[in-house]
């Protein structure tokens, strides 16, 4: 008896030591904030991505009706970007808010730009098939201007 108690008390130890191994992390409201979208194994290579289009006046004027429009980014990140648009509201975390300082200086060009073109395991649509590569690159521009109205 004392060889079976002895036993059931290993297994159920290691079972809780196993429990705690095999947690993914979790991550508070403000860590949620920083937390990268890409993939771990993507995160390298995908923050080295440059962004091709230049950010000027033209650029970011075509960015803002992209975002507004066709790009549809407006329903979930707000007409000004903190993350509170409508069909957002029901996100847990909640869309990226672009207007927060720490996000922007934590995230790259390349981060924001896989996100927009690849979706988030979090809510976000796939664009790579709906808006071109320009395109999402002009929204990188425009978020990063929507970080500047704080």
């Amino acid at each position: 008896m004392k060889v079976l108690s002895g036993g059931l008390l290993l297994a159920v130890t290691m079972a809780i030591l196993l429990s705690f191994y095999y947690v993914e992390q979790t991550y508070s409201a403000d860590e949620q904030i920083l937390k990268p979208r890409v993939p771990a194994d993507k995160l390298a290579e995908v923050k080295g991505f440059k962004n091709i289009v230049p950010k000027d006046a033209k650029t970011l004027s075509e960015a803002k009706e992209i975002y507004l429009g066709k790009g549809i980014c407006f329903t979930c990140h707000g007409d000004g970007g903190r993350g509170d648009g409508a069909a957002g509201a029901s996100f847990n975390p909640p869309p990226r808010d672009f207007t927060d300082i720490s996000w922007q200086k934590a995230r790259t060009d390349g981060e924001i730009f896989w996100a927009i073109s690849k979706g988030t395991d979090y809510g976000m649509i796939a664009f790579e098939d709906m808006l071109s590569v320009e395109e999402r690159w002009m929204l990188v521009n425009y978020i990063r201007e929507l970080g500047k109205s704080k």
